[in-house]
């Protein structure tokens, strides 16, 4: 494949050509509580959220629970008998008890470790003891408390509301329609870690959809492998916006080379998540019609942001998935996951697998530095304010979304 580059200003990638006029926001919304819990309740409670892969509860009784703090929830998502998945407030209907206090498992009934009180895998209340004592407690509508749930490429959604004001469906819109169908299903093999980090969730989300930063505070880890001299500070070539989703094609240098012995030899036995193939093939998800739209050959990544915490990235022959989870208005968990087609089958391919990953980590890590060190400085109050670019429309649209999406709450919420 030729490997000229297309001039990113061929495509829409800066605020004025997409029309942003918000150049700037309030520093308040990264920093003041009032606005974290008005966020937890216009957003978290109402939007769906990415909670995990179907193939992690891929038989029938396979469950797997999930502490969302976010939402001061834990929940227990199931695979019934008749193969459909449902998700479940991990509460005991009896007096609140945590149900399941395993991570994952495979079972066909749930019991309180309190009480006993015992519940199928479709979350039906099945036995209580001494039943005769409850007399007032009509099993059939006392089951877990269920939660919206559905799926969409194999991802698990969960939607908080009582009542979801839409189905998942059309929650994603355009860019559920455009994306349907990549193989994710096809790269199982996890590796995954979480990370407390000390500032706002949107300043990680902001960090991910802006190449301005790369440059500089990357100029060790990634700006080798993704600068070119026709487009230094990595301006994207490509910004597509979905309603409050969006998705941007980010390039790689195909003239770089690690130059570290240790370095080569982790690329030489990587199995191939990230490394582009050199003769440029667009097979696995970056084959998909959908992805790399306008054509750049020194294609790198999709990064799809799905609103409103999760950052998507579809790679030569795996896929990079970070969910960014608000735990206060200065603090988040950052749950990164690295999917390949395969778990390593020899030491050669394990050590070049943990390279990977820490790799991915020091990234991740100077990311995180900053961000923290950007919620200090807005808590201080020196600043009313905040500033986005020209180059940096992404932010400008994502402040628009959550502000948008805030403003659009049903009356009385």
């Amino acid at each position: 494949m030729n490997r000229d580059t297309i001039d990113w200003r061929s495509h829409p990638s800066s605020a004025r050509v997409l029309g942003f006029t918000n150049g700037d926001g309030e520093a308040d919304a990264y920093r003041a509580p009032a606005r974290f819990e008005a966020e937890r309740s216009a957003i978290f409670r109402r939007a769906w959220l990415i909670v995990g892969r179907e193939e992690e509860v891929a038989r029938p009784g396979d469950y797997i629970t999930r502490q969302i703090q976010t939402v001061d929830a834990s929940v227990v998502i199931t695979r019934g008998k008749d193969g459909v998945v449902r998700a479940f407030h991990n509460v005991c209907s009896h007096r609140g008890v945590a149900l399941v206090c395993q991570a994952r498992g495979n079972a066909l009934t749930f019991r309180c470790p309190y009480h006993a009180w015992t519940y199928a895998i479709d979350g039906s209340l099945r036995a209580i003891p001494s039943e005769e004592d409850f007399p007032h407690v009509d099993k059939a509508a006392n089951g877990l408390t269920p939660i919206a749930v559905d799926l969409w490429n194999g991802f698990i959604f969960l939607n908080f509301a009582d009542e979801p004001e839409q189905t998942l469906r059309d929650y994603l819109g355009e860019f559920g329609t455009l994306f349907d169908g990549l193989a994710f299903h096809d790269y199982p093999a996890v590796v995954r870690y979480e990370e407390a980090v000390s500032a706002n969730w949107k300043l990680m989300i902001n960090a991910f959809n802006e190449g301005y930063h790369i440059p500089f505070l990357h100029a060790n880890t990634l700006t080798p492998q993704l600068a070119t001299p026709d487009n230094p500070f990595l301006q994207y070539h490509d910004i597509r916006l979905f309603g409050v989703h969006s998705s941007i094609t980010l390039q790689r240098n195909f003239g770089w080379r690690p130059m570290h012995p240790v370095s080569q030899f982790a690329i030489a036995h990587l199995l191939p998540t990230s490394v582009p193939d050199p003769e440029g093939g667009s097979g696995g998800l970056i084959g998909h019609p959908a992805v790399n739209a306008v054509g750049i050959p020194n294609f790198g990544t999709e990064g799809m942001t799905i609103f409103p915490n999760t950052f998507l990235q579809p790679l030569a022959n795996g896929f990079l998935i970070f969910t960014f989870w608000p735990t206060a208005a200065d603090g988040l968990v950052a749950d990164v996951r690295i999917h390949s087609r395969a778990h390593p089958q020899s030491l050669r391919e394990e050590f070049a697998a943990a390279n990977m990953l820490a790799a991915t980590r020091d990234v991740l890590t100077e990311d995180v530095s900053m961000s923290q060190m950007q919620q200090k400085g807005l808590g201080s109050g020196a600043r009313s304010r905040v500033f986005f670019g020209d180059n940096e429309a992404h932010l400008r649209f994502f402040a628009q979304a959550v502000a948008t999406y805030m403003a659009d709450q049903p009356a009385g919420a």
